[in-house]
């Protein structure tokens, strides 16, 4: 049993973050078992696996990396229970689709079998990736990198004004993604019509969303190839809140804008309320004298000037 012992503890090729000889020690009394994890790990190759800190259920978590054509690297944490073999290991991914253990056999279930599984759906996911690639080519990604590759939206720019949301099928890459405009409720309106009247459009076989997109919407998506020069400056301003001067691009936050042609600035919707509250003057000598809040039933509605170009802006 000793010996045993000293295969996780001496190899120092697995990984330095081993875990605890006292929760291996609480599991090798069951020799069996112990020996079937062994034989497992060694099928795999010790080379191909680390050994990471258990979770709270688990004896023993093995850390898989794998590389795929795209040269993205994907990890898979396999969970051993303190039950193994009888109670299925439990998988952790970065996919952005769930990967689990359909059907497991404490006698003939192999923990290679895993990997492979692994390693399949990861090879199946290649277009979907390509596609997100593409994007990021093609068009000015707003997101905040690094972008996981779990993630199966995007962010791109239309214009200072207006940015899409693309929610792409990662099986179905190229069937017609759910899309959602931000912005001036005026100006996105016209983006919404325009989706709806030629929706019908799209074109599987034209694997390319971009040029979809731009055919459907009557529209040329400003491209990547400057984002490094004076034009990016600009563009992070255009999504930058007026009040903190943080980033708009945030799912969980949400954006009012000023409708005033010309002018269409971004706030968040805490920050600009907050300022409402406290009725600070800002800069450009705004007249803060103007504002209302109205509570109503189950409402609240805030009504007071943009920042910028001092223009009514009511926000319910």
């Amino acid at each position: 049993m000793n010996s045993l012992l000293s295969i996780f503890s001496s190899n120092t090729s697995i990984s330095n973050n081993c875990p605890s000889l006292s929760n291996i020690t609480q599991f090798v009394h069951d020799t069996q078992s112990f020996l079937l994890l062994l034989s497992n790990i060694e099928e795999i190759g010790w080379s191909s696996i680390r050994l990471s800190s258990s979770s709270d259920n688990s004896i023993l978590t093995l850390h898989h990396t794998y590389i795929d054509l795209g040269d993205r690297s994907h990890d898979l944490y396999i969970d051993i229970s303190q039950r193994w073999p009888n109670e299925r290991p439990c998988c952790r991914t970065n996919l952005p689709v769930e990967f689990t253990i359909e059907t497991w056999c404490p006698k003939t279930s192999r923990l290679m079998e895993v990997l492979n599984n692994f390693h399949s759906l990861v090879d199946s996911l290649q277009p979907f990736w390509a596609q997100l690639t593409e994007l990021e080519r093609d068009a000015i990604v707003l997101d905040t990198k690094p972008i996981s590759y779990s993630s199966t939206t995007r962010r791109l720019k239309i214009n200072d004004n207006v940015h899409i949301e693309i929610q792409i099928d990662p099986f179905n890459s190229s069937a017609f993604p759910s899309i959602t405009f931000h912005g001036p409720s005026m100006l996105i309106r016209t983006f919404d019509e325009r989706l709806e009247q030629n929706r019908s459009h799209w074109n599987e076989a034209h694997s390319n969303i971009i040029l979809n997109l731009e055919h459907i919407l009557d529209i040329t998506f400003p491209t990547n190839i400057f984002f490094q020069s004076k034009s990016q400056a600009k563009d992070t301003q255009q999504q930058e809140c007026g009040i903190c001067y943080e980033s708009t691009i945030d799912l969980k936050e949400k954006t009012i804008y000023c409708e005033t042609i010309n002018c269409y600035k971004q706030y968040h919707e805490s920050c600009w309320k907050s300022w409402l509250r406290k009725k600070v003057p800002q800069r450009n000598a705004c007249d803060v004298l103007d504002i209302v809040v109205d509570e109503r039933i189950n409402t609240t509605t805030a009504s007071g000037p943009c920042l910028f170009c001092k223009k009514n802006i009511i926000v319910n």
